[in-house]
């Protein structure tokens, strides 16, 4: 790469972006408090939709937002609110997360090697031709993702209403 790519506005943002999500997930797991951790989670999430949308997938990025930021992070604030005392977080052992980072990184980089410094064109499609394609050609996947959604919903209205035996 030459030194007028790498400043390029897209690469930038996609590095500050990437550092924003690398943080706020240390900042997850680490920190004591569970509404922080739900917090910085939301962040998290809204730096990969926007990750996403850098990208050109915006339905995606929409998506994404919508279940994982509005769904799981409510969920998680109302799991806290619920129970009277917070569950005990054990500290992680940090020479298995310290390598399991490291193997993670590594497997990353031999996957997504051969891509640096490639430039991909975005493709364009419609909503239309996606909701197509969707309800046609993939029906059985969204059928599942569905009945995931639905079955976790019943879960939590179960759970928010279960007393205490």
């Amino acid at each position: 790469m030459s030194p007028v790519e790498l400043f390029d506005p897209s690469l930038m943002i996609l590095v500050v972006l990437a550092a924003v999500t690398l943080l706020s997930s240390l900042i997850v797991v680490e920190h004591k408090s569970l509404v922080y951790s739900a917090f910085f989670l939301g962040i998290m999430g809204i730096s990969i939709a926007s990750i996403f949308a850098l990208l050109g997938f915006t339905f995606v990025a929409i998506f994404h937002v919508a279940v994982y930021i509005g769904a799981a992070v409510v969920f998680i604030l109302f799991s806290i609110t619920m129970f009277e005392e917070t569950p005990l977080i054990e500290r992680p052992l940090r020479i298995i997360a310290a390598v399991s980072v490291l193997l993670t990184f590594l497997l990353l980089l031999v996957i997504f090697g051969e891509y640096f410094g490639k430039t991909l064109a975005p493709i364009n499609i419609s909503y239309r031709e996606l909701a197509s394609l969707l309800t046609q050609k993939y029906w059985f996947a969204l059928v599942v993702a569905a009945l995931t959604l639905v079955t976790t919903l019943i879960e939590a209205i179960t759970l928010a209403r279960r007393e205490e035996i």
